[in-house]
């Protein structure tokens, strides 16, 4: 993961997504696909329902242009509608979602180890995948504990101000850990900055242990360790 300094924002509200919606000369890249992708984005566990209005904010995109593309994606299955102006996803979503889970053979592979490791020590086992500014669950087992939070597959957390999202960037190497952390900075600057000394020491600590921990530093009763999974290539999938 990438060293520098980041700040986290309220749990579940992160900042505006909009980001360039193609790259420069590109004449492959297809721009309204995209706006429809940047739409379904803005959907995740802490905001299941946006309303048209709220999906402009987010996404800095004319109300009209959303407008056209919340009805595209309703005639398509990908949202429907729910208490009166609000969308949310469709089962559309959710079969996508779970073709892209069955294609992580990793899952499989993990699974009964991640349930030994949580059952031993009456705790959580995660794994989870980068999606924009989040990391997502794609597998949760958990041990007997009354003191589990409340998280499962396809539940989100930021990738700024997680346990999961440090080992992320404590992964990348290089000048990819940079420019991650420098995306993070413009992204979300207040939060980064908050959290630069914490996230600083922490990728410390990855480069000499080669694990993360986190103790109590985004829950004051919760310990976290975390370690990136580092393919054959260098990459973090």
């Amino acid at each position: 993961m990438p060293q520098a300094s980041i700040t986290p924002g309220p749990r579940g509200k992160p900042g505006k997504t909009e980001k360039p919606e193609k790259p420069e000369k590109d004449r492959q890249f297809v721009t309204a696909l995209a706006r429809g992708m940047r739409i379904l984005q803005c959907f995740d566990t802490f905001t299941p329902e946006l309303s048209c209005s709220e999906l402009a904010r987010k996404t800095g995109l004319p109300q009209p242009t959303v407008w056209r593309l919340c009805h595209t994606l309703q005639a398509c299955g990908m949202l429907v509608a729910v208490n009166g102006d609000r969308l949310r996803p469709g089962l559309a979503v959710l079969q996508l979602g779970h073709a892209a889970v069955a294609g992580l053979d990793i899952v499989e592979l993990a699974r009964p180890r991640m349930q030994a490791l949580a059952s031993r020590h009456g705790a959580a086992c995660g794994l989870a995948i980068r999606s924009a500014y989040n990391m997502v669950f794609v597998e949760r087992c958990e041990g007997e504990s009354q003191l589990i939070m409340n998280l499962r597959v396809g539940s989100t957390v930021p990738l700024a101000t997680s346990a999961l999202g440090w080992a992320y960037i404590a992964g990348q190497r290089g000048a990819a850990r940079a420019r991650l952390l420098a995306d993070l900075r413009a992204h979300d600057p207040v939060t980064m900055t908050r959290i630069a000394a914490d996230l600083e020491a922490a990728l410390r600590e990855y480069d000499r242990r080669g694990f993360i921990v986190n103790e109590g530093a985004f829950h004051k009763a919760y310990t976290t360790v975390s370690v990136p999974i580092i393919a054959a290539d260098g990459t973090v999938p």
